[in-house]
């Protein structure tokens, strides 16, 4: 919910933000998942197999069984791919992890739901 430590500068401010808060979590209602998922954001490097290209994504949310990366294009389903995901404290991590899915998420974004497979070396 949102924490409000200070009034809004107006009403179509506050209003706007609550909308968009319950549109995330309508979404996720309505995510189909194994496990329950953390929200977790941080940024990704995707390789995907059989592509010299490695694309920039963002995590949305994570568990123990899979990732939800934001990006620009378009992931195949069932891409093999290395995901690098940046961490705070120490080097990044990197799995190797299947994209299960891919939908829009806005006009120009994509979102996609990738099943880890195990910890990269």
């Amino acid at each position: 919910m949102l924490c409000q430590s200070g009034s809004a500068p107006n009403m179509d401010v506050e209003s706007a933000i609550r909308e968009l808060l319950e549109e995330d979590a309508f979404y996720d209602r309505n995510e189909n998942r194994s496990s329950h998922r953390e929200h977790l954001v941080r940024p990704v490097a995707l390789a995907i197999r059989g592509s010299q290209d490695t694309l920039l994504a963002f995590s949305r949310n994570v568990s123990t069984a899979g990732i939800g990366l934001i990006t620009s294009c378009v992931v195949p389903e069932r891409s093999i791919g290395v995901l690098t995901v940046e961490s705070l404290k120490n080097g990044p991590t990197k799995f190797l992890a299947e994209c299960r899915w891919c939908r829009p998420y806005g006009p120009n974004w994509r979102i996609s739901g990738w099943q880890f497979i195990k910890v990269h070396q």
